[in-house]
């Protein structure tokens, strides 16, 4: 039961809009603007390779990147942190 509450988000998450460094446990982000990462931490291999320096990537608003997730720290742009 928990699973599907988790992938509807009724497991709640974190709005993050600003350039602190955020911890917690999440399964998904979800960019609600135009976003770049300054700093990621997850069990998704070369994803820091995404964040700001010769490969920073933005990502479009409404792009979801799944994996469990620790930390996030943004340079600019806003996402939805869904809890696991």
């Amino acid at each position: 039961m928990a699973s599907e509450y988790r992938g509807l988000g009724l497991n709640g998450g974190e709005y993050i809009n600003d350039t602190a460094v955020h911890t917690g446990k999440w399964f998904a982000i979800v960019a609600t603007e135009d976003t770049v990462i300054a700093s990621i931490t997850s069990n998704v291999t070369n994803l820091s390779d995404i964040c700001t320096g010769q490969d920073a990537t933005t990502l479009a608003a409404n792009t979801a990147i799944y994996g469990n997730i620790s930390s996030i720290t943004l340079t600019s742009g806003a996402i939805i942190a869904y809890n696991i």
